[in-house]
């Protein structure tokens, strides 16, 4: 799998990473794994991954850097992006509909407003 890290702790060496197919986001958490380099994961870079599903939750293993900052401004982007659409939703109006009746006529339906 291939992903852009969103967010990385190098001191925990933890990250969370963008997945390509869409779907739920990966954690990477190394201490799991055997990782020899000393230089860890900045948020916008793109990384190729090992992944499996436990307890429902996406981890990723084996990690490997393919672009370095590649996605930098993604995180922000999308902080951006939620906000302005948590923003939106606070002015939305809900219009309530009049109701309705049905009033039968001999053969004739209508719908009228009550």
């Amino acid at each position: 799998m291939i992903g852009v890290v969103l967010w990385s702790d190098a001191s925990d060496r933890k990250a969370v990473i963008w997945c390509e197919d869409q779907g739920d986001l990966a954690f990477l958490n190394s201490a799991d794994d055997i990782f020899q380099s000393d230089a860890f994961f900045d948020a916008g870079d793109v990384v190729q991954f090992d992944m499996e599903v436990q307890a429902s939750m996406r981890r990723a293993h084996n990690p490997r850097l393919v672009l370095e900052q590649a996605g930098v401004g993604l995180p922000d982007a999308l902080r951006q992006s939620a906000q302005s659409t948590a923003l939106s939703d606070r002015g939305a109006k809900v219009i309530p509909f009049a109701p309705r009746r049905v009033v039968q006529h001999t053969d004739v339906l209508k719908v009228s407003e009550a």
